[in-house]
This record gives structure tokens, C-alpha cells and sequence, in this order.
């Protein structure tokens, strides 16, 4: 697995030889230098960080994302390399020109799944089997693009079941799941440039005013992974930088796609690639989705999240 790199301190960052050289402020002393092609996003959390054009442009070259946060240490904006694959303009060609039939399947697909592993982050939690009953049978009853909106419905009784101390919006997890939500949504932007696709266009999401249409349809079987990570590990506000640390784990958790056992990580990529093959081949049964397993990590080796102090 790649890093995910946090600067959470004043820290000044170029590149050298292919590589992010990390040093204090006014000074030259390096204290650390990490391989551009080890790093998959770098998470700066300090508004002291400072970084070069050069920087920038080098981990672009890359095809690393950026995710930037503010003086309330919530993410706020998020750097992306341009047309990083080498069938960018022929991917965005059949992404335009996908129809409603598959788009509408596409979205049916993706819902369901989210919901299901709502129910299955419900039972680790140690849901009574009557609510996570519920949560299956708003599953079950999705319809061609979600058209009864059974999406909405289960989220509203999901979470008055999962969350143990507050609301969704205004509860004392709700920092910590939008944070760890802004973990996945970087990864995924990331990767769905990586691929090419052109992620202003969504397959559900259509805001003229959100750049990351098809990233905020993407993520939405991934959600529950921070679901259970908030709750099961009692993640609260205010967010401390152990709490940061833990949900930047996030994309380590072992999931199932596919019938195999994989870090989200590597799942967001295969399943970037499903959406691919499912698109041009106009076949929505090519896309595969993630399955909530549990809060198992990838093998110690794989886990590379570095923080900063």
C-alpha cells in the first residue's frame, strides 16, 4: 500500500530528487524524505505548512492528491493532478455519453450496497437484529435510480440506531465522521483521476456548483467503514491528533470485493476500474462494490500512514 503523509505542525515541504523532503521552518534540517512514488495523498493540517509551486507541480507529476485543511482543522480543499491517465479524453467520452438506463442502475447498484453496509456496520455495533432487519429491507426495496428514495429513509433510521450520543448533524461524532469521510472522498478523487475519469460528472450527483460530483457518488458504499471506526472505536469532538491518526487509518481496513479480502486502498482502485469496464461495456453488473468486514487492518507491512508532530 501507498502513504497517506500528515503534516500536522509548521512545517516547511519541497521536493529533491524525487522525493518530499519534510524540514522545520527556517531551517535545513531534514526530517524526513519520502519517495514521491511510496505517497498516495498528503494531508496538510497546519496552516503553517509551507509548500513551493514546484512542490506542487512535482507531486501533480505524480498523480498524488493534496488535501488541505483549515485553522478548524476540517478539511476545506483538495489538489488534484489533470488528465493523469493516458486515456483520459476517450474515458471522459464514454463517461459523457453513458445513458439513463445504465446511469439509473449504476446508482440503484451503489445505493443498495451502501445500505447493506449500513445494516452490517449496525450489527457489529451490536444493533438488535429487528433494526438491522430494517436497514436490509430499505435495501432490498431500492428501485432504478433510487427513485423511491429509500436511501434517505434508511440513513434516518440508521443513524438514530448506530450513533449512541447525539444526532447525525449535531451530535459529538458528527466532526469525526465528516472528517473521516474527507479521508475516503481525497482517496477517491484521487484514484478516479488516476483513471481518467472526469470527476465534476457524476452518474447521480450533478451539482453545478461541486467539483467532485462523481467522487460523491463514489464513496457512498465506503461510508459506513467510518461509521463503524467512529463508533466502535468512541471517536469524539473535539478531534485530537491521535483521533486524526486513527481515521486516516480509515483506508487501511480490510474489506470484500470481489470475493477478496482487500484494504480499502486497493478496493477503491479495483473498483474505479469496475466502473470502467461497466461503462464502456454497458453493463452494470461490472461494477463490483465493497463489503463491510469488520475493523480488520492490513498486514503491518501495508500499513503506511505517516503522521507529523
Amino acid at each position: 500500500m501507498l502513504l497517506t503523509v500528515t503534516i500536522s505542525t509548521p512545517k516547511y515541504l519541497c521536493v529533491q530528487d524525487k522525493c518530499l523532503v519534510i524540514k522545520e521552518r527556517h531551517e535545513d534540517k531534514v526530517l524526513d524524505k519520502i519517495p514521491l512514488s511510496d505517497i498516495w495523498v498528503i494531508i496538510i493540517d497546519n496552516p503553517q505548512v509551507s509548500i513551493t509551486a514546484s512542490l506542487m507541480g512535482q507531486v501533480n507529476d505524480a498523480g498524488i492528491g493534496v488535501l488541505f485543511c483549515s485553522f478548524n482543522h476540517m478539511p476545506n480543499g483538495l489538489a488534484l493532478p489533470i488528465g493523469a491517465h493516458s486515456r483520459h479524453a476517450e474515458i471522459v467520452e464514454h463517461q459523457l455519453a453513458i445513458s439513463k438506463p445504465l446511469r439509473n442502475q449504476l446508482w440503484a447498484k451503489i445505493i443498495r450496497r451502501k445500505i447493506e453496509n449500513q445494516a452490517r456496520c449496525l450489527e457489529l455495533c451490536g444493533g438488535k437484529a429487528c433494526d438491522v432487519e430494517k436497514i436490509l429491507s430499505y435495501a432490498r426495496d431500492v428501485q432504478s435510480n433510487d427513485k423511491t428514495h429509500r436511501e434517505g429513509a434508511a440513513a434516518g433510521e440508521y443513524f438514530s440506531k448506530l450513533l449512541p450520543y447525539g444526532p447525525r448533524w449535531t451530535g459529538p461524532m458528527t466532526a469525526s465522521l465528516n472528517f473521516g469521510y474527507a479521508i475516503l472522498r481525497t482517496g477517491i478523487a484521487q484514484c478516479a483521476v488516476s483513471h481518467g475519469w472526469l470527476v465534476s460528472r457524476g452518474i447521480h450527483h450533478h451539482s453545478a456548483e461541486n467539483a467532485f460530483n462523481l467522487v460523491d457518488d463514489l464513496i457512498e458504499p465506503f461510508r459506513a467503514v467510518v461509521d463503524l471506526m467512529v463508533v466502535k472505536e468512541n471517536i469524539l469532538a473535539p478531534l485530537s491528533r491521535m483521533n486524526k491518526e486513527t481515521l486516516t487509518k480509515v483506508t487501511s481496513v480490510v474489506v470484500l470485493l470481489d470475493d477478496k479480502e482487500m484494504p480499502v486502498q486497493t478496493a477503491i482502485d479495483v473498483y474505479c476500474e469496475s466502473l470502467r469496464r461497466a461503462i464502456e461495456l454497458k453493463d452494470s453488473d461490472q461494477l463490483l462494490l465493497p463489503t463491510l468486514n469488520g475493523l480488520e487492518m492490513a498486514t503491518p507491512d501495508s500499513m503506511r500512514t505517516r503522521g507529523r508532530l
